[in-house]
Formats: C-alpha cells, structure tokens, sequence
C-alpha cells in the first residue's frame, strides 16, 4: 500500500509538471511607410505608386510566456504588408536585444509573419529582383516597419498578464477558390481525395483572454491570396485581411474607440495562399462572360485579359475586399466567442538559417540555384502582366524571340537549365550577382510549440497542397519522437521572402505558381527535410544548426523619386482650402460622399505614424473628450482618421517643376452617421528649400450637416 502511494504521489507531480499556465500580451502599432511616390509591393506594375491612404497598415504583435518561467516566450507578429524583409528581422531583433538584452527576444523565439496584402510600399527586400519591382531598397519604407513592429512587441512585452489560450477550427465557405485548378489536379488522386476542397476551407483561431476572462485579442489564419484589392489601386491599404482585423477590433474596442484601436487586437494571419484567390466568382475574359485561366490554349479576345471577379465587382475591388474580408471578421468572432479547448504546455522555438540551393534529398534530388520561368511574366489572373507579349500560364517551354532577349542578360547554364526541367527560365536569378544576388538561397523557417498545437513558417508562398504536405510531415515527424500533436498551423510568407513553392506534380504543369518556385522541383522536399531537423533539435532539447545571413543592402539601389521641397501659391498658405465642402441646404446623408482639398506639402515629409493626414470632425458642445489639436476648439471631436475605411486621404502633385500639391479629403456617410454638424480637417507638412526644414500645416473644412 505504501508503494501504491508513492506511485500515486509521482504521477500527480508528473502531471502538475506538464501542465503550464501562461501569460499572455499582445500590441499593435502603425508601420504605414511613405504613402506617395513609393511604388507598391505585388503586382510589379510599373506606375503602381502611392497617392495616399485608404487604411494604415499595422504591425500585430502576442506574446505567450510561461507563467513559471517568464524567459520561457515566442513571439508572433502578423504585418499588413506584401512579405517580410530578412533585413528587417535581423533589425528588429537588434532592436529589441538593446532595449530588453540579449537573451529575451532572439532569431528563435520571434517571428514576422505578413499577410501578403498588395497594397503597401514596397523597398524592404534585398534581393535584386524584388528590387527591381519596385525602384529599389527603400529606407523610407524599411524604418518605419521596422520601428512599428519594435513598437507593437514593446506594447505587447509592457501589457503581458497571465491570460488564457483557446484554439477553435471550422469551415469558412465561399471566401476563397483555387486559381489554377489545373495544376492542383495533377497531384495524386489518392491525395486529393483526403480532402473535400481543392483550397484550405479551414479557419483556425487562437483566442487571447486574461485570467479573469476579459477579451486581449486573436489570431486568425485562413488561406487567401492579399489581391481583393487590384492592381490600379494608388491608396495603401491592408487588404481584406487588414479589413478583417479592422472591423473586429471596432467590434471589440469600447464603443468610440478612435479607429477601434484599443486593448484588444485582432490579426487575420496567412497561410498556405499561393494558389488560393479571394476572387470567388471564377475568372473571365474582361468585358465578357467567357471563362479562363490565363494559359495559352485559352485566349481572350483581342484587347481583353483574364481577370478574376470578386464577389462585389459590379460595384468595385473595394466593395469585395470589404465582402472577403467582413467574411473572415465574423467567423473568426464566432470562434473566438466559443472558448473552447484551452490550451497548456510546453512553450518553445526553434528556428534555422539554411542554404537551400545545396541541399540535395535523398542523395539523388538536387535543388537548384534560384530561377524564374517564363510563366512568371505573365502574371496570374488576379493580376495578369505580359501576356500581350506572348507571356501564359503552364509555358513548359520558351520562345526564340524571348529566349534571344533573356540571354543577353544572362544565358543558364547546362547543369542549371536541367536542374530546373521542365521549367524553361526566363531570368536566372540564381546566378546574376549585380548589383547583388537576384533572389534568396539563404532562406529562415521557424517552428513554435504551445503545448500540442505547432506553428510553421517559411519564407515561400506555399500552395494548398505544400501547405497540406507540410503540416503532415511536420506532424508525423513530431509523432515519431513521441510528442503528441493537436495541430500545426502553417504561417506565412514570414521571416523573408522567396516567391512561390509548388508540389512536385505542380511544378510540371509550369503555371505561375510552378515558374515562380525558383530553387525547382524538389523545393518542399527541401522544406520537410529541414523541419525534420528542426523537430529532431526540439524534440532533443539541443539548438538547431544555422548559416549566417548576408546582407546585401550595402550594394543596393534607389530608383524611387527624391523628395523635393513644396511651394504654395502666391496668393495661398499650407493648408488652405483649394475646393471647399459643398454645403447642402438639407444635409448630407447616407450614400453621399463629401469632399474638400487642400494646399499640400508631400507627405513623405512625415510619415505621420500612430497619428492621421486626415480627421473627420463632429461639433459636441457638451463633450469633453480629446482635442483634434491644441489650437482647436474643444467642441470639434474626432470620429475618423485615415485608417477608416469610410474616409480616403488622396495626394496629387498638381505641378512637379513648381513642388506644388493637394490634398484631397474625403468621406462616404453611411446609415451608422448621427445627425449632426461635421468638418474635415486636413494635417501635413512641407519643405522648404533653403534649410529643408519640415514645417507642420493643417487646415478645415467649412462645417456641414448630415441629415
């Protein structure tokens, strides 16, 4: 009987061991980056510049610590952005080993996951080719992301509690399609037939509360691609994941939450998108009801291209990006609201810095020095390129015209061109090296452990299948050293980017996708090899080998426009009104927009992070909340900014020689407008030309009613 006791005694302190509460934080900050004149990162559309805001772009940060262990931590940030810069981690984790030291955020335990939104400035990427696509690497646009991310981990750091996790999973239909069904068939039937969907249909959400039960925040990954929002688009903005995120934090917030900025944060993750479009409806020939998919034996009309239609385009890409994302919003909201399955156990990280174009798998399969295929330049229906050049999707061979072309710049090598078979290459990034290397063989993947539940990312846009493979092998590999596993969640592009990974079977179809998987055939062969060792270096409690990282940005270049200094009209000051509000004698009401401009400086003269260009203003006598500034009357209260999706602030440089430009305010009043007396309120900055000094200017609207 003593022993049964003591048997029993070790058995209740076993389990009191492995059950681990946590504390939990989260953060967000703006990482917004100049809004004019700074080309977007995505579509390689020359011309796509910035000329304003239609929302901020934010930096979302949660931390999970160990509530015995308070150094045990990872950290997971979710950007509004196109990818994440290599770079920008390395100065993000630089920065945060000087404020917090060396050992409490590491490469390890922070990640920088994006949502893969097309509707930001580019300039972050080192590599050439990402440069190229955007007039360079960009200072301007590289700070500021920085710095909002570093804010956003702070705010989460000085907020960590000890809280509650609950993940919950469900279907989200009619949110996301497969754009190259074509090359998912030509995965194994077997396979497919495991699955329902030929797109990741699963929504997962991991909920954040405090101890007592009060909402901190929630992460949501879901499969689809960052395009509702197409590619002649000047306004930056977060895509229907940044709406998504937008929405629900004014959900949460306290009622007036400027913004819906408060307590709670909310970030919509993504996942395993790289063939997975938001625009539902299929694609068609623009101007026309036939269908297609952008490969050669599929041709539109003369003067038409393969586009695809989201649920709202009758009426415009915004109003589907607000459908996609109100979608995501509300069955992240229904899950977050079950709290359900509570998570405990271990917290730990591991992440490894490899040379992907030397592995080879199995002694046999070789991976490639990184290469693009000619159906790269064309492009993919949700942003078709040069396919008027005689540029389509699933090209498994090249043309003479072109081949002659691309040779000049450089012609592959033997062993390069039949590593990539039967990709036909059109740019072999892997071996220019000026002004630097074109694309990335050094590549991060990272793996986080809460309890049984696993976060992978890589820097590549995997498709549905990868992603699906992925996940099984990460989750076989941690069965076989005995860990028990409830799920793996795939999260990404994180850490860096290097474009698209296609399965094998995939890759031989050479749609976009399979052209864009630059290291060949055997790419995610190279990613579940590698996570293996990181399962076996977690599973061992032993760190995981890594490469250094180059830096690159020492030889890069900057095509973007210098800024200049502004000039006003004689007869004006910054911030005068050019065209004032039209005042209605009855008002304004729903469905109406209202509009008024100003004398302008650029407003890449400051970046106004955490603030607004913009304000809409109500008059409130009575009210006592903050003021719009410190020369204004207390009457005026905000209830809109530049991160609103019902308010838009436009620039336009009237005359380039002269430096002169407006500002274009606008809202769109809708049924949730109380009646009332509004203004717009504009805030910028110019330059002047001698001493270059930033000077601030603001200006009002005449006031206005809404009915």
């Amino acid at each position: 009987m003593f022993i049964y006791w003591i048997q029993l005694i070790v058995c209740l302190l076993s389990y009191i061991n492995i059950i681990h509460a946590y504390k939990v934080g989260t953060g967000i900050a703006d990482i917004t980056g100049p809004c004019a004149q700074i080309m977007f990162m995505g579509y390689a559309e020359l011309g796509q510049t910035g000329e304003g805001i239609r929302q901020r772009i934010w930096a979302r940060a949660y931390i999970v610590a160990d509530d015995q262990d308070d150094t045990k931590r990872i950290v997971f940030v979710n950007t509004e952005t196109q990818s994440m810069g290599d770079i920008v981690k390395k100065r993000v984790i630089q920065s945060l080993q000087k404020q917090y030291g060396k050992s409490l955020y590491t490469e390890q335990n922070v990640m920088l996951s994006s949502t893969h939104s097309h509707s930001g400035p580019g300039g972050y990427l080192q590599q050439a080719l990402y440069e190229l696509s955007v007039l360079g690497w960009i200072e301007e646009t590289t700070q500021p992301m920085v710095q909002g991310i570093v804010q956003a981990i702070a705010r989460a750091h000085d907020s960590v509690q000890p809280g509650k996790l609950h993940l919950a999973v469900d279907e989200l239909l009619d949110t996301n399609i497969n754009r190259s069904g074509a090359s998912y068939l030509m995965n194994p039937l077997e396979e497919r037939k495991q699955y329902k969907y030929n797109v990741d249909k699963n929504m997962t959400v991991l909920g954040f509360h405090s101890s007592a039960g009060e909402p901190l925040g929630l992460i949501s990954w879901f499969a689809v691609h960052g395009v509702s929002v197409n590619n002649t688009n000047r306004l930056i903005n977060g895509d229907n994941k940044g709406y998504a995120a937008y929405v629900t934090d004014r959900k949460i917030n306290p009622h007036g939450t400027l913004s819906g900025k408060g307590k709670f944060v909310a970030a919509f993750a993504q996942s395993n998108e790289g063939d997975v479009s938001p625009n539902t409806l299929g694609s068609f020939c623009t101007g026309t009801t036939i269908s297609c998919d952008g490969s050669k034996n599929d041709k539109c009309p003369t003067g038409s291209s393969c586009n695809g239609r989201g649920p709202g385009w009758k009426t415009s890409d915004y109003e589907s990006n607000r459908i996609i994302g109100q979608q995501q919003s509300d069955k992240a909201l229904e899950l977050y609201e079950k709290q359900e399955n509570q998570l405990n156990g271990i917290i730990d990280s591991r992440s490894k810095l490899f040379d992907i174009s030397k592995m080879v798998i199995n002694g046999t399969k070789k991976l490639c020095r990184p290469a693009m295929g000619y159906a790269f330049a064309a492009g993919t229906t949700d942003g078709p390129a040069l396919t008027t050049l005689g540029f389509y999707q699933n090209m498994t061979h090249g043309t003479l015209g072109w081949d002659i072309v691309k040779d000049i710049l450089r012609t592959p090598t033997k062993e390069q061109t039949d590593c990539q078979q039967p990709k036909p290459i059109l740019l072999d990034t892997g071996e220019i090296t000026i002004p630097n290397p074109w694309q990335p063989t050094i590549l991060e993947i990272q793996l986080f452990r809460l309890g049984d539940v696993f976060i992978a990312s890589t820097p590549s846009e995997l498709t549905t299948m990868s992603g699906r493979r992925l996940r099984r092998a990460i989750k076989s590999r941690l069965n076989s050293r005995g860990i028990q596993v409830q799920d793996v969640i795939y999260s990404g592009p994180a850490n860096g980017y290097a474009s698209y990974c296609a399965t094998y079977e995939e890759y031989q179809k050479q749609r976009y996708e399979g052209a864009s998987t630059p290291y060949g055939p055997h790419t995610l062969s190279a990613y579940i090899e590698t996570f293996n060792e990181l399962v076996d270096a977690m599973a061992n409690g032993s760190p995981a080998s890594s490469v250094p990282l180059p830096d690159y940005t020492n030889q890069a270049f900057n095509l973007s426009p210098p800024k200049i200094a502004d000039f006003k009209p004689i007869t004006h000051q910054f911030g005068d009104i050019v065209t004032d509000v039209v005042v209605k004698p009855n008002g304004y009401s729903s469905g109406q927009t209202v509009s008024a401009s100003f004398v302008a400086g650029n407003p890449r003269n400051n970046l106004m992070l955490d603030k607004t260009y913009l304000t809409v203003e109500r008059y409130m006598p009575s009210s006592t909340s903050t003021k719009t500034n410190t020369n204004a009357d207390s009457s005026w209260v905000v209830i809109r900014t530049d991160n609103d999706w019902d308010t838009r602030f436009n620039w336009k440089r009237n005359q380039v020689l002269l430096g002169r430009s407006t500002a274009i305010i606008e809202w769109d009043v809708d049924d949730t407008v109380e009646a009332g007396t509004y203004r717009l309120g504009y805030f910028g900055h110019h330059q002047s030309i001698l001493k270059k000094r930033v000077t601030a200017h603001h200006g009002y609207s005449t006031p206005f009613e809404v009915q």
